[in-house]
């Protein structure tokens, strides 16, 4: 078995026994909401994650979507990342990472880098905050674009 789809096999196991532990019903409608998102490299949209799954749930809803996403995202399964516009994207990578956001086509494209690690947020910036976490959104115009803008 290939090494991605091992790493798939996992965090659904994982997945299962999280929601098991909070006493989450295991439905076959919020594995598959689960398994786009963490086979998706793109941050999908709610409505992306639909048009993906109704094939196989021609039953399911729009608002079963948004409700099992809202659920994942409160457990701290996902994050929701809405860099610039009104519509939601999703991200099932929970590891440390930050954002790269075309400013054009919104793709997103995550990145990790250890300079970002050791940042010490200035005193004068957090005043008497106590930090959790932080993560960095960088703006820019992304490869495909820039081909655009030159054609």
């Amino acid at each position: 078995m290939p090494a991605r789809d091992e790493t798939i096999k996992t965090k659904m196991a994982q997945f299962v026994e999280h929601c098991r532990a909070r006493g989450l019903s295991v439905t076959p409608q919020r594995l598959a909401i689960y398994h786009a998102l963490i086979t998706s490299m793109r941050h999908p949209s709610a409505e992306d994650i639909y048009k993906r799954i109704r094939r196989q749930y021609p039953t399911i809803s729009l608002a079963t979507v948004y409700k099992t996403l809202e659920t994942l995202e409160q457990e701290g399964l996902i994050s929701k990342v809405t860099p610039l516009h009104e519509t939601a994207r999703y991200d099932a990578n929970r590891t440390r990472h930050h954002h790269l956001i075309c400013v054009k086509c919104h793709a997103i494209e995550d990145f990790s880098t250890e300079a970002l690690e050791q940042l010490q947020l200035p005193r004068e910036v957090v005043g008497d905050w106590r930090v959790l976490d932080y993560t960095v959104q960088v703006l820019g115009v992304c490869r495909e674009c820039q081909k655009r803008e030159r054609a």
